[in-house]
C-alpha cells in the first residue's frame, strides 16, 4: 500500500482538483475507465483522415463531482444533422417509454416517442451537429424533460472551439478529429479505445431535478426524423452506448432503421431496447452536492473527510476517491487539504 505523502508541493503537479475543460479533447484521460465500449461496426460511416464524413460512438464515460454529471461520448458525428441523444433515468419516471409532444426543438429525440428503454428515461439530452460548409459548424443543444412533456434549446457551442457555455448552467464540447475508433466493417469492427476525442457535456444536477438516487444513461445516434410519417419517427443507427449488441458481442447489428418501425432485423415495432439481450444503460452513483472534498455530504470539510481518505488510502475507489478516478491516493488526499473548512 502506498503512503500518503504529505509534500504539497511535489504533488502539485499531478493532482487533478478539478474536471479540466469540457472541450471533447482527450476525453479518457479526464474519466475513470468507460462505462461501455462499443462492439458493434458503425453503419453510419467511418470517418477517415481522406474525408470529413461518418458518424459512431466508441467509448462512453461518466462521472458525477460537486454537483455536475459529466457525460461524455468518443466518437464523431457528421455535420449532416445526425444527434447524439443521453437518455437519463433520475428515478422520476415509472414508465420505460415516453410521448414528447412538444414543438420541434430537436425532432429526432421527439421521433423516438414511443420506443421502449430497458430504463425509465426522465430527461434526454439532445445534441445535434450541422455544418453549412461556411464556418458555421456547430452542435446545437437541447434539454428535454419527457415526463414534463417540456422541451428547451439551450444554445449552441462551435466545433472544435473548446468549451462552451449554454443555457441552464449546462456546458459542452465537440471534437470532430477522430480517424480510429470503430470501422464499418462487420467483419472487422477495429479497437474503440483507440479514439480520444468526441463530445462532453456538463450537467449540473440542478437542471436534472437535483436527484439523490442512482442515475442511468443510455447514449444513441441518430439521424434525421419524419414527423410526418406516425410510422416512420426517427432514423436509428446501429450505435448506442452500451452497444446494441452487448448481450451477444458475436452478433452485428444493421442500422434500425426507423424507430417507430425498424427494418429487419429489428421487426418489432416500436423499436425495443428491452427485448435485446443485455443491459442497454450504464449507472452512475449520485453525487455530492456540496463544496469538494466533502466524502461525507454533510456540507463541510473537515477532519472527518480527511479521515475517510487516509483510512482508505490505496483501495480501488469507493470511500475517499474524490476525483472518481478508481483509487483513493494523493490526489484525494489533495483535494481534502486544499479545500479545508470550506462549508464549515
Amino acid at each position: 500500500m502506498r503512503r500518503p505523502m504529505m509534500v504539497l508541493g511535489a504533488l502539485m503537479a499531478t493532482a487533478v482538483l478539478s474536471h479540466a475543460q469540457v472541450n471533447g479533447v482527450n476525453i479518457p484521460s479526464k474519466y475513470p475507465a468507460p462505462l461501455a465500449s462499443q462492439t458493434n461496426y458503425t453503419g453510419f460511416g467511418d470517418r477517415l483522415a481522406t474525408h470529413n464524413w461518418g458518424s459512431e460512438l466508441n467509448q462512453l464515460f461518466v462521472k458525477c463531482e460537486n454537483g455536475v454529471l459529466y457525460i461524455a461520448v468518443t466518437g464523431n458525428l457528421e455535420g449532416n444533422g445526425n444527434a447524439i441523444h443521453f437518455y437519463i433515468d433520475t428515478g422520476r419516471s415509472q414508465s420505460n417509454t415516453f410521448n414528447l409532444t412538444t414543438d420541434c426543438i430537436n425532432c429526432s429525440v421527439q421521433g423516438m416517442s414511443g420506443v421502449v428503454f430497458d430504463h425509465n428515461p426522465d430527461y434526454a439530452l439532445g445534441v445535434n451537429r450541422y455544418d453549412g460548409g461556411e464556418g458555421n459548424d456547430n452542435i446545437y443543444i437541447d434539454l428535454h424533460d419527457l415526463v414534463g412533456n417540456q422541451s428547451e434549446y439551450l444554445g449552441s457551442v462551435a466545433v472544435g472551439q473548446g468549451e462552451g457555455a449554454v443555457g441552464q448552467g449546462v456546458k459542452a464540447g465537440f471534437d470532430n478529429s477522430n480517424v480510429q475508433g470503430v470501422t464499418s466493417n462487420p467483419n472487422n469492427i477495429g479497437d474503440p479505445s483507440t479514439a480520444v476525442n468526441g463530445l462532453e457535456v456538463a450537467i449540473p444536477l440542478s437542471a436534472l431535478g437535483n436527484p439523490t438516487g442512482s442515475i442511468r444513461i443510455l447514449a444513441v445516434l441518430t439521424g434525421g426524423a419524419d414527423l410526418g410519417d406516425p410510422c416512420r419517427g426517427t432514423y436509428l443507427s446501429n450505435q448506442t452506448l452500451p452497444a446494441l449488441n452487448i448481450g451477444s458481442p458475436s452478433q452485428q447489428y444493421p442500422n434500425a432503421a426507423w424507430a417507430r418501425c425498424p427494418d429487419a432485423p429489428f421487426d418489432f415495432f416500436p423499436f425495443n431496447f428491452a427485448q435485446l439481450a443485455g443491459t442497454h444503460y450504464v449507472t452512475v452513483q449520485p453525487c455530492p452536492t456540496g463544496p469538494e472534498g466533502d466524502l461525507n455530504g454533510d456540507g463541510c470539510v473537515d477532519d472527518a473527510d480527511l479521515l475517510i481518505v487516509l483510512f482508505n488510502f490505496g483501495n480501488q475507489g469507493g470511500a475517499g476517491d474524490a476525483n472518481n478516478d478508481g483509487i483513493v491516493d494523493d490526489a484525494d488526499l489533495l483535494i481534502v487539504l486544499f479545500n479545508f473548512g470550506t462549508g464549515c
